[in-house]
């Protein structure tokens, strides 16, 4: 590890030449590559964060680019993973930088959280960060609560046994549809970017076992009228996941997710490898289909398909879960 690249941070009375080699050493999840996940990753990698594991399921959009630093034009249509994990590696070269392309569901959860010694937050619905806090709390493995919405946004540091987790603050998942998205309710381009240099630097003590962090300590962050606020969140006596041990969300998946943008996200019951030439020229007779950067694309009943090899779809335009879940059933699986 050269010494001039983090001299001005090994100096830091906080860090020092332990604490820099500690980070070198470290393993960190990158639950989500978009805005919030993307700048988080930055800032790890480059404070000196050696070992990042960089997961997203989705595809950049032109839409992410007002927001998404390490997105460039010539990157819409790649997996935001595979992008993010190349502009990263022209950034520090040494560093080990792992991208998968997938859908952070229990499986997956329960394959890569025990690997790691921090998950960060980059996810963009409450059901992922479900299974994500479930799988931490069973594999003691510290995470970072961090959303982004409009103008501002929340973080909070999760400890297992040492102060709440994600169900202590949100005991319940919302029906779908009931909370608002970046679709429904904007962004600020510089949100994202402002709550991942506190979730970074979160995550930077939480590495070095800095005292400072209190676990369980919400802030609140709006950038448009320059308020914060910290919350200090009790640890729930009935919590049914860090109390009772109730990992429900490692037990009973869910083959669907809304996502931000009113996406609908349906997971094959059984993972597979889908012949995708075969697939666009079925859908092909029924609409716009083609295949496009490893996926198919289709336009079919009014609904915007982009199918995955792995059998995953992404569904735009049918807000109903269950409708999608009903075209895909029709059209996608057999």
């Amino acid at each position: 590890m050269g010494q001039k690249r983090f001299s001005r941070q090994v100096i830091l009375p906080q860090l020092g030449t332990a604490g820099q080699q500690k980070l070198r050493k470290a393993r960190v999840l990158v639950a989500g590559c978009g805005a919030l996940g993307s700048h988080t990753a930055a800032a790890l990698l480059r404070a000196g964060v050696g070992n990042l594991i960089l997961v997203d399921r989705d595809l950049v959009e032109e839409s992410n680019l007002h927001r998404v630093a390490a997105f460039i034009d010539q990157d819409v249509g790649r997996p935001k993973a595979e992008a993010l994990a190349n502009r990263l590696q022209a950034i520090w070269p040494e560093a080990n930088l792992e991208a998968w392309v997938i859908h952070l569901g229990p499986r997956e959860a329960e394959e890569l959280i025990p690997k790691v010694e921090l998950v960060v937050d980059g996810l963009d619905n409450l059901e992922s960060r479900y299974t994500v806090n479930d799988a931490c709390i069973k594999h003691g493995v510290p995470w970072i609560y961090t959303a982004v919405l409009a103008t501002y946004g929340m973080t909070m540091a999760i400890l297992p046994g040492e102060g709440p987790c994600l169900r202590c603050l949100f005991p319940n998942p919302p029906p779908p549809g009931a909370l608002p998205t970046c679709a429904t309710a904007g962004i600020l381009g510089p949100v994202p970017q402002a709550l991942a240099a506190w979730q970074a630097a979160a995550a930077i003590q939480l590495l070095v076992g800095a005292p400072e962090l209190i676990p369980g300590e919400l802030l609140y962050f709006d950038l448009w009228t320059r308020k914060v606020n910290t919350i200090q969140v009790a640890r729930a006596p009935s919590c049914p996941a860090c109390v009772e041990k109730r990992l429900e969300f490692l037990d009973r998946p869910s083959r669907t997710a809304t996502l931000c943008g009113e996406v609908v996200q349906i997971l094959p019951r059984e993972r597979g490898n889908l012949d995708l030439v075969e697939l666009a020229g079925r859908l092909s007779r029924l609409g716009k289909a083609e295949l496009r950067g490893g996926v198919v694309v289709a336009e079919v009943e009014g609904a915007s398909f982009t199918v995955f090899p792995d059998g995953r779809a992404l569904i735009k335009g049918v807000p109903d879960p269950g409708r999608a879940q009903a075209l895909y059933d029709q059209y996608i699986a057999r």
